[in-house]
């Protein structure tokens, strides 16, 4: 599974994250589609509110393959142990996390044969049963940027077919009841398939219970962070905000209008740190914590928003001179200084863990 390529939503029209209660609609703010379409199964199978505790990211990662045109994605970091299947089941950081946290398992099936992918989704829709599938964002019919266009790795979960317009209805991570017609599944899958190897279907199932945060996994959440954060590699951290200020700053000296891909995550990404600090709050009552995480708690919000923001002025620019590569240079710019300078607040709360740990 591509992690870093193209996972998640890019859409004009998200409508914002987060539990809309007045009109009972979920709107996940999780920086992975995969997930966002497992906290709504976990919500309605077994009524786990959100997955707050699960992703408390803060990370970077810049990759400029050939120093070329526009060939770049600066986009969230993952190491090798975070995400894992182990016979055909998530394992690693995040598998292990879901199941102590939520008591959730999260197990695949591959399909190689479209056929056999027909017969089984038709066969778990007549039984009312939802079924959470890899397909590619390139034949999802809202996602206009890439519509026909661009393969990128994501997650759909179909709800029910319509036989008399031959069409999917689906949910799409911040965007439900999408229809996919008969012809885009076709074409997805053999695109997933070309990239993959195979289609996979995911099943999520209780074997525990609902916890609150343990120290150690807070410690973990956060050391994770710290680690990504001051890596030595000059791709990853601090040294990718270097490295894709100092790219985009050559984009910007020619006055060229760009788009450049992973940066969606970040809007969500900051949006679920926030979450996850709220609720390390929740879970540690203590007057000094809320103080160490006050910096983050009113940065990341304007982070949020700043940085859909620059994903709608890099479109933009390529669509109308009302918006200029410039611009959106200096936006970006405004965005890494706030970004930097909440890389001491991680630092803080690691030692306050550390500190809570040798008082117990």
């Amino acid at each position: 599974m591509k992690q870093l390529e193209g996972q998640g939503v890019t859409t004009r029209d998200a409508m914002g994250v987060g539990v809309n209660k007045s009109t009972n609609t979920w709107q996940s703010c999780l920086p992975d589609c995969l997930f966002m379409a497992l906290e709504l199964e976990a919500r309605d199978k077994f009524a786990i509110a959100n997955m707050d505790r699960l992703f408390g990211e803060h990370s970077y990662h810049f990759d400029c393959k050939q120093k070329q045109g526009l060939d770049i994605i600066f986009s969230r970091y993952e190491d090798k142990q975070y995400f894992r299947f182990e016979q055909e089941t998530i394992s690693g950081y995040l598998g292990d996390k879901l199941q102590a946290l939520y008591g959730l398992q999260v197990s695949a099936l591959s399909f190689p044969d479209r056929n056999v992918l027909d017969q089984y989704l038709f066969t778990m829709l007549a039984k009312n049963e939802r079924v959470i599938c890899e397909f590619s964002g390139k034949y999802v019919p809202y996602r206009v940027e890439d519509y026909h266009k661009y393969y990128g790795y994501h997650i759909v979960t179909f709800k029910s077919y319509d036989k008399a317009h031959n069409a999917f209805m689906v949910d799409d991570a911040l965007k439900r009841d999408v229809s996919i017609s008969w012809q885009d599944y076709q074409s997805s899958f053999e695109d997933v398939l070309a990239h993959e190897g195979s289609v996979r279907v995911y099943h999520i199932k209780k074997v525990g219970t609902e916890s609150p945060l343990t120290l150690e996994w807070a410690l973990k959440q956060v050391e994770q962070n710290i680690a990504g954060l001051v890596s030595d590699s000059p791709h990853i951290g601090t040294s990718a905000i270097s490295e894709f200020l100092e790219y985009i700053s050559c984009l910007n000296e020619i006055e060229r209008p760009f788009v450049i891909p992973g940066v969606w995550v970040f809007s969500l990404q900051r949006a679920s740190a926030l979450n996850w600090l709220m609720a390390l709050q929740q879970d540690f009552s203590d007057p000094k914590l809320k103080r160490i995480c006050a910096p983050m708690i009113e940065a990341l919000p304007d982070l949020s928003k700043g940085w859909k923001e620059v994903e709608l002025l890099m479109r933009l620019s390529c669509r109308s001179k009302s918006v200029t590569g410039h611009q959106v240079y200096q936006r970006i710019l405004q965005l890494c200084e706030v970004e930097q300078a909440l890389i001491p607040v991680w630092l803080d709360l690691q030692e306050w863990l550390l500190a809570k740990r040798r008082a117990s």
